[in-house]
């Protein structure tokens, strides 16, 4: 938000900021406001001031240049040359003198100009960077006063605040509220603006009937009726007020409205009185399925829920967001009814998020108006609408409001606050800290009763009041001091233990953590999963009914995420686009679906992305696909867990795999029997929509199965100082035979002195069969207790040879 420290300056004395702002932004910050950029335009018009030219001659060089002897005060003459023709001694001009920085970083200098010396320039509008088009230099009124500051003389010499307001302080989104604020912090005196209205004795009610439905929703409507305004431009002051906050002038009865929403923190809506069917005001919640075309010609479906303005025959604006095209004020407007209304909080948020419409007055209701200002800022409105656009306002207005909002009072003691804060409280402090805030305070024993205004939404209860004292006092006051261990501390979470060591491993394999919203698109989610079914096969806990958020921030984030695959690939996907060609990425995080009984219910998960392929001299091309890196990492993680008995699946049923996955290099993984997850390749379809031209695959594990009975202990066992012996073999066997499947036999045949066994050669080469392919093994074999025999080996390594001969008709090559 932008404030105007002119502005702020007519409700409170800001004079000493003017030239020091920073201080005032300082204050500001500390006081939980915090100031995010200060605007100084004074400083863009530094040595620019009001010339008079006392005499202007041809320059003796250049036929379309003129030399020109200008006055700046106090008796101080420069000579200048001039390109533009349209001045003529006795103009006042706006002169840049040297030291002066225009625009497009254009500095001043003295300098010769066809050999004669010019100690400045004569400036158009545009070379200020006030017009986008000049036909030459600006000619100043007669009367404007010779050397005195262009910035002051124009209305530049403004500094605004761009505002950082936070949602529990909706009472500072005007120029008064933060006066009231810049009043408490400094102690300075608070100036009210006048809202005294002058009226013709007719009653706004006979023109006007109002009937308020949904007092629910809306706990004050006030309303009155003006006649014979003329709808024109507005006047210089209105406009320059609006502009330095960077509000654009569009009339003068509607900029009335936006400077008292600026002013006073009161949004309104000016009716053209003529458009108004039956003469009536309905304030009533919407009809399910009925259209509404906003002011800018938007054509929305309201569902039913919101709270509208309606006349007799269909709404005219959507109550607290924005007005409707059918009944807004034009240049024909000669008769406005104007709203000022309370509406609660929660309904201008609701139909603003969903149909994500941001206005001004939606940013203010969906935050909180003070009901008691209600009033007060539309008879500001209509006095200054009577100023700027002449007309009469009708006495009797409208004023709804059956059930005043009452703030509950607060009781509180100084030992209280002082207990809390961690240093001693003073009272008399306590009291003009709570005046200064508008609260009412009495005191009873040593009990204060604390009353607060009806724009302080957010002190509702002691500790409120104690941050108030602690804000006011300010915070540098609370001593630092550590907290006395009285009791031993708790253990730690074993699932945030778990979870921390697997985060630990996956980054130390290389991958990178993400953190993304558990919240998503339903319809982007849909077309990137596709059919549940294959998620479900994977051991992966999915539904098809998805669990919508009741007010979701924009149709991206409408639903609960059923999977960490569409997070993680959205990333992938970000980052190769952004010039990340390969990488590594993980995510542990929590995912949600709908339980056979109808109630909600979350699983966490494990998450991993891979794309493109890290290259270097040595190897600069490698024919396996990227996923099998993939099921590295994800067998360092079950071995880090103590997991040995797990197996990797291709399903034959191609449904089993999900539709963003290529069929042909897709796993699930089975954990002593139970399947946890997958992993898999990317479909190449997938990736050509999306032009990622790196191979790419995704893995997704359920961690409440992997974390069961964890953390499992490992069995210790001392070194053994026999020898080890090893034995090499060669099988040829079928391509579509699985390797791991002969190891595991390997493992159960030469149980009791195998060792380890693990593959170290492949041949698929043109001497080999079709269809067939070698694989080197290599065991190792120990025994314990004593130095193997020959015989022992050789005992081992035929039950070995035998038991593959007959499981899988494998001969040693």
């Amino acid at each position: 938000m932008k404030i105007s420290l002119k502005w702020l300056h007519d409700y409170v004395d800001v004079t000493e900021f003017f030239q020091k702002p920073e201080v005032l932004a300082e204050a500001l910050t500390r006081g939980g406001l915090e100031v995010e950029e200060i605007t100084n335009r004074a400083k863009d018009f530094n040595h620019v001031v009001i010339g008079h030219i006392l005499e202007k001659d041809k320059h003796p060089n250049a036929d379309k240049l003129s030399l020109c002897r200008v006055s700046t005060g106090e008796g101080v003459v420069h000579q200048i040359v001039c390109g533009a023709q349209n001045h003529k001694a006795g103009d006042r001009v706006i002169v840049a003198l040297p030291g002066a920085v225009l625009p497009g970083n254009f500095a001043i200098k003295k300098s010769a100009v066809r050999g004669v010396d010019s100690a400045g320039m004569l400036c158009s509008l545009k070379e200020l960077g006030l017009a986008t088009e000049s036909e030459g230099i600006a000619i100043l009124p007669a009367d404007a006063p010779v050397g005195k500051s262009y910035a002051e003389y124009g209305g530049y010499d403004d500094v605004t605040f761009e505002l950082k307001v936070t949602a529990n302080r909706a009472d500072c989104l005007s120029h008064f509220g933060l006066a009231r604020e810049v009043s408490t912090l400094f102690g300075k005196e608070l100036k009210v603006p006048s809202s005294e209205i002058k009226t013709n004795g007719k009653s706004t009610k006979s023109e006007i009937a109002l009937d308020v439905k949904a007092f629910d929703l809306c706990p004050r409507y006030a309303g009155r009726f003006l006649k014979g305004v003329k709808v024109g431009p507005s006047p210089a002051w209105l406009k320059a007020r609006l502009e330095s906050v960077g509000m654009n002038s569009i009339n003068n009865i509607v900029d009335v409205t936006n400077y008292v929403m600026l002013e006073l923190g009161q949004p309104l809506h000016a009716f053209d009185a003529a458009f108004i069917n039956g003469k009536k005001i309905i304030v009533d919640r919407a009809v399910a399925g009925e259209k509404f075309i906003t002011l800018d010609g938007t054509e929305i479906a309201l569902n039913g829920a919101e709270l509208t303005i309606r006349d007799v025959n269909h709404p005219v604006c959507l109550a607290g967001v924005v007005g409707g095209k059918n009944s807004g004020v034009s240049d024909s407007t000669t008769e406005v009814f104007l709203e000022a209304a309370y509406f609660l909080p929660m309904s201008a948020r609701k139909t603003s998020r969903s149909h994500g419409i941001d206005t001004d007055s939606s940013y203010r209701f969906a935050r909180g108006v003070d009901p008691d200002g209600t009033l007060r800022g539309l008879n500001r409105a209509a006095a200054l609408i009577l100023e700027v656009a002449g007309g009469e306002a009708y006495a009797d207005h409208h004023d709804f409001y059956p059930n005043p909002v009452k703030k509950a009072p607060v009781d509180i003691t100084i030992k209280t606050v002082s207990d809390r804060l961690g240093y001693e409280a003073e009272e008399h402090k306590f009291v003009d800290f709570m005046k200064r805030l508008g609260c009412e305070i009495s005191k009873k024993g040593e009990t204060f009763t604390v009353l607060p205004p009806t724009f302080r939404f957010d002190i509702e209860q002691d500790m409120d009041l104690v941050e108030e004292y602690a804000r006011l006092n300010g915070y540098e006051h609370i001593p630092e001091a550590l907290p006395a261990l009285a009791a031993a501390p708790s253990f730690q979470d074993k699932t945030f233990m778990l979870n921390r060591t697997t985060s630990e491993l996956l980054r130390g394999e290389g991958f990178q953590q993400a953190v993304n919203f558990a919240f998503v698109g339903s319809k982007a989610q849909k077309a990137f999963l596709g059919s549940l079914e294959a998620l479900k096969a994977t051991g992966l806990a999915a539904t098809e009914k998805e669990i919508r958020i009741l007010n979701p921030l924009n149709e991206e984030m409408d639903v609960m995420r059923s999977s960490l695959s569409f997070g993680l690939f959205r990333n992938l996907n970000h980052n190769f686009h952004a010039g990340n060609m390969q990488g590594r990425l993980f995510e542990i995080g929590s995912t949600f679906f709908v339980k056979d009984d109808g109630s909600f219910a979350e699983g966490s998960r494990a998450g991993m992305a891979i794309w493109g392929r890290a290259s270097n001299l040595w190897n600069k091309s490698l024919d396996y696909p990227v996923v099998y890196e993939l099921k590295a990492a994800v067998e360092v993680l079950l071995k880090s867990l103590n997991i040995s008995s797990y197996t990797w699946v291709t399903p034959a049923n191609k449904s089993e795999v999900p539709e963003f996955l290529h069929q042909g290099q897709f796993a699930q993984l089975l954990v002593e029997g139970k399947k946890v997850g997958f992993i898999g390749t990317l479909h190449p379809l997938l990736l050509e929509d999306n032009k990622i031209r790196v191979p790419a695959a995704l893995a997704e594990l359920d961690l409440d199965q992997l974390y069961k009975g964890q953390p499992r202990p490992y069995r210790i066992q001392s070194v053994s100082k026999f020898p080890i012996v090893e034995r090499d073999f060669a099988f040829v066997m079928p391509k579509t035979l699985k390797v791991g499947d002969i190891l595991k036999d390997i493992r159960k045949a030469g149980a009791g002195l195998l060792l380890n066994v693990d593959v170290f050669d492949l041949y698929e080469g043109e001497k080999m069969e079709a269809g067939k392919k070698s694989v080197a093994i290599r065991i190792w074999l120990q025994d314990k207790n004593a130095t193997l025999q020959e015989t022992q080996i050789n005992e081992t390594t035929t039950k070995i040879l035998e038991s593959l001969k007959k499981n899988f008709d494998l001969s040693v090559r």
